[in-house]
């Protein structure tokens, strides 16, 4: 039983939450999510029963094209950074490079992944306060179980390829957004189905102060001229 709980808490997700268009300097981003997926972990592929997830994203804008993400698990942890090399006609490209892993402190099952991870992402707006966002992306995990009280070592180690990708629809206001994501991955290395799930999140943005008073005098001058 507690083995199973902590598997299942412990698993990262490959889900798109974000997409091409980086956070302004200065500007955090604190995204809560739940994900409902078929997940490459021991209960998941055994089973094939999609289960949930849970997860925290923190976002910092860096430059006018990159930010960086911190991404919170049950018993694991991740990053990344988003850079948008591309920016036409109102379509914005971007890359996301980043890695996540977990780990398990129970001594009769030593478990722990990594995964390494790089996205392509692309965003248009589609309305006001509106944008869909998607595109491919490649994981690759490195697993290490061990059922016995040894350490854990390359003998233990396997290795598997994710190939696919997410569409996600976002809707942005003045201090929260609201996503909806869905993924699809299979693995490249071998037979074992498709992965991926459908999430959704929550967040609110924080803007510094300069630019927090600029957007309420920007709103107040619009009320006043409607």
């Amino acid at each position: 039983m507690l083995v199973g709980a902590a598997l299942l808490a412990g698993c990262t997700h490959m889900s798109t939450v974000t997409g091409a268009i980086p956070l302004e300097p200065g500007t955090s981003d604190f995204t809560g999510e739940l994900q409902v997926s078929r997940a490459p972990n021991l209960i998941s592929t055994t089973t094939g029963i999609p289960l949930p997830t849970i997860a925290g994203h923190f976002r910092r804008g860096l430059s006018r094209d990159l930010d960086l993400g911190i991404h919170v698990y049950p018993l694991g942890l991740g990053a990344d950074l988003r850079y948008r090399f591309l920016e036409v006609d109102g379509w914005h490209f971007a890359v996301a490079p980043g890695f996540a892993g977990i780990g398990l402190p129970i001594p009769s099952l030593q478990y722990a992944h990594l995964d390494l991870s790089m996205p392509v992402r692309v965003e248009r707006a589609i309305g006001k306060g509106w944008s869909v966002a998607g595109g491919p992306g490649l994981v690759s995990r490195q697993t290490f179980i061990n059922t016995e009280s040894e350490s854990l070592s390359v003998a233990t180690a396997t290795f598997e390829l994710y190939a696919g990708g997410g569409l996600r629809l976002q809707r942005t206001g003045k201090r929260l957004k609201l996503g909806f994501s869905c993924d699809v991955y299979v693995d490249t290395t071998r037979a074992t189905g498709l992965y991926g799930g459908v999430g959704f999140d929550l967040g609110t943005v924080a803007r510094p102060r300069a630019r927090a008073a600029s957007d309420e005098i920007e709103t107040r001058a619009l009320a006043e001229t409607e």
